[in-house]
């Protein structure tokens, strides 16, 4: 086995020129959308070739394809070559084409994380039809996202599976949309899982892509119509390298600066409507303005009045009473 040459070692710039380029490969609170970069092996046959080239298509423009054939590339074995390669490049995804006698058909998926391998898998690809023979089918404008299914309860039982699933996501899911169109999702990647395979076997998957085809359906929601755009092979996984426990741990973990602040006293139902509660002081009716509040020292003050003058008539009617009462005692 070959030594590994490790990571490119990130040196201090030099140059103004330097330093820019190595502030736009430093780290980000908001990363680029990722890239993959295309291998092919040692040996390799033309099925493997146009392999690599339908997915590259289907990822442009975020990818890259190196048409040279590696003798010392060997990525399940010794990574490094990779790692170089995707560093130098800036690339946290690749994808590694081959063909050999013992291992016939080969595809190899795996992502990198701070500059290393983080986990791939190896794949032993089946009854591949390219993308070539899809003839009828209008092609996918470049950049679009697709939509990504992932059929079969093995997804969710089988570890193998579990990490293909994150894998494949990963690779096909290209760039975060902050909004979503109905009308501009035009393909879907369904990937099924089959849920038997036999005694020894390791787990198969199926992969189907599809061009969606929108018709009316006299509602608001169109009817949706599949049409396979291709490639069309089966994959069963070979060979896979789990994720080291720490490197994982500090992959997942998200920067303080793109966590969103949670809002107090606000919570959304299972309706998935947003719902707010509101925590008011004491209310003091007397202080409150109305449209009437000017007229409320006026009304006191006629109030007062009437008293005052009802209350001098009284005591008119009282004086003159008396006074006619002494001069009937005289």
């Amino acid at each position: 086995m070959a030594k590994s040459t490790g990571p490119v070692l990130k040196t201090p710039a030099k140059t103004a020129r330097g330093r820019r380029f190595l502030k736009q490969r430093d780290f980000r609170v908001n990363e680029n959308p990722k890239s993959c970069l295309y291998l092919r092996g040692q040996k390799t046959t033309p099925d493997v070739t146009q392999l690599l080239k339908d997915l590259y298509d289907m990822r442009k423009p975020l990818g890259t394809m190196l048409n040279r054939r590696r003798q010392d590339m060997h990525p399940m074995d010794d990574v490094g070559v990779v790692e170089r390669l995707c560093t130098t490049r800036d690339m946290s995804l690749f994808c590694f084409g081959s063909s050999s006698k013992k291992r016939p058909f080969r595809l190899i998926f795996g992502r990198l994380f701070n500059q290393e391998l983080l986990d791939s898998q190896e794949y032993r690809i089946t009854n591949y039809v390219p993308r070539s023979q899809f003839k009828k089918a209008a092609p996918v404008q470049i950049g679009a996202k697709p939509v990504v299914v992932f059929q079969g309860a093995g997804f969710d039982l089988n570890e193998e599976l579990k990490q293909a699933k994150l894998l494949l996501l990963d690779y096909f899911r290209g760039p975060k949309a902050e909004k979503l169109s109905l009308m501009g999702i035009e393909s879907a990647v369904v990937i099924s899982a089959l849920d038997s395979p036999g005694e020894g076997e390791a787990p198969k998957m199926l992969f189907r892509h599809y061009r969606l085809n929108f018709r009316k359906s006299g509602t608001k929601v169109p009817r949706v119509e599949l049409e396979e755009l291709g490639p069309r092979f089966e994959m069963a996984v070979d060979r896979c390298k789990m994720a080291d426990t720490a490197l994982w741990k500090s992959a997942l973990q998200v920067p303080k600066e793109a966590k969103q602040k949670k809002e107090k006293s606000i919570y959304t139902n299972a309706l998935g409507e947003k719902r707010g509660r509101l925590y008011m002081d004491q209310q003091k009716f007397e202080k409150i303005y109305t449209p009437h509040y000017h007229l409320k020292g006026t009304a006191k003050k006629r109030r007062k009045e009437a008293d005052a003058a009802s209350s001098e008539e009284l005591h008119s009617a009282a004086a003159s009473k008396g006074g006619d009462e002494a001069e009937f005692s005289a």
